[in-house]
This record gives structure tokens, sequence and C-alpha cells, in this order.
């Protein structure tokens, strides 16, 4: 049985003024409900739209929750959530595409957050990630070196130093995640940052910053708290 004729007319206009206006137009709600027309045709989903962002916190929570999450939520199917697989996939691979291109340099922390922002989508625990320069700060290696819980993850420096070794980098960034959305930096996050400074600093490699990422925004130590990276060998 089609939907109602007035339905099909709410959904025509969420796609014509999306057409029109782009997501500036939409609230974060609107913009799920119109994704989710597209698997679930013959109901109003817009009691589903605000069901998904209330229990995942955000546009980024609901791309990036478990499938067991979104099923979780009456009403969702194996349609709507094979949709936002794919959206939030092409998403990722997007972001990786862009990074076959020419050797991407890290100037500040403002690039290391375009950089890594699309890896810690939709992430419900914390991940480390270390990204590894050359002499001119361009990017020779990128990879995950911890993964924790929703509110710490834990690393020896020691990992940091071998990773750049092994690269034979000149210089590493440490960037992680607060699945929580505030970048603010705790008492860990602090003596994680010093110890790196210290062991990078005796083995002669450059500490370019530590960056904390959150949905509000994020945290460069190196700006932050510069005294840190001031160590003498």
């Amino acid at each position: 049985m089609p939907p109602p004729l007035d339905a099909n007319g709410h959904r025509n206009r969420l796609r014509q003024r999306f057409l029109c206006a782009g997501a500036a137009a939409f609230s974060d709600h609107e913009l799920i409900e119109l994704l989710l027309t597209y698997a679930i045709p013959r109901r109003d989903v817009k009691p589903l739209a605000k069901q998904l962002l209330a229990k995942c916190g955000s546009i980024a929570g609901v791309l990036g929750a478990p499938s067991e999450v979104l099923l979780g939520v009456p009403g969702v199917g194996p349609s709507a959530v094979a949709l936002i697989r794919l959206v939030a996939t092409f998403q990722t691979e997007a972001s990786r595409m862009e990074r076959r291109g020419p050797r991407v340099a890290i100037s500040s922390a403002n690039d290391a957050v375009r950089y890594l922002q699309g890896d810690f989508l939709g992430r419900r625990e914390e991940e480390i990630h270390l990204l590894l320069v050359d002499s001119k700060n361009g990017i020779l290696g990128h990879e995950i070196l911890a993964q924790g819980t929703t509110d710490e993850a834990s690393l020896y420096p020691r990992k940091v130093l071998e990773r750049a070794l092994f690269a034979r980098s000149s210089g590493v960034l440490l960037a992680h995640n607060h699945p929580s959305g505030d970048p603010s930096p705790s008492e860990a996050d602090r003596s994680l940052t010093a110890n790196i400074a210290r062991v990078l600093t005796v083995a002669g490699l450059r500490f370019l910053d530590h960056v904390i990422i959150g949905r509000t925004g994020h945290y460069s130590f190196r700006t932050e708290c510069p005294e840190l990276f001031l160590v003498t060998e």
C-alpha cells in the first residue's frame, strides 16, 4: 500500500529543499529523516530519525553506531542499516582516496584534524593515532597505536619511539579522540604528552603535537601547553 499523499509531499519537499539549499537548511534530525526516506518507503520516519539521534548523540554517532544499536530502534530494519552503513563507507573511502594523491604535509593542529577527523567518525571508544612525518612534515605513515574504552586508551611512549624509528621518520604527531565530545585533556593526557616528548627528544626526533579531537572542537598541546615540549636532553 503506497504512503498517503501528504507523506509523499513531505518527502518530496524535503528532497527539493536539500537540492536547493543543502545541509545548511536542515536540522540534524531532518538530515537523518531524509536519509531514512530512501530505505523506509511506507511510514513516517521523522520519529525514527529523532530516536536515532537521541540514542546515538549526533549524526556522526548514527553513522558510526554498531548494527545492533541501530536495529534496537523499533522500525529500523536491515535496509535502513545498510543505507546508513553505505553513507558512512562513502565518507571513509572518500577520505582515503584524498590521501592517495601527493604527500600531505602537516603544518598545524588544524591540518591534523582535517586529515584524521573522518577516522574518528562515530567512534565510541578512544583510539590513539600516530602520524609519521618526514623532514618537511609530509606524512609517511598513519597508524592506530591503541584502542581503549569510552574514556581511556593506554599507550607506552616506547611504542611511539619504536614505530618512528622503524619508519625512519623525522618526527611524529599524536592524536586521539574523546567520544564524550569534549576535547579537554585529562591529567593522563598531559602525562602521556610530557613522557613522549622526553623520549623523542632523547632520540633526536621531533614531536609536532598531541591533538585531542572531540565533537565540539579540538585541543592542541603544542598550542595550549608548549612547556611540555621544552625538554632538555
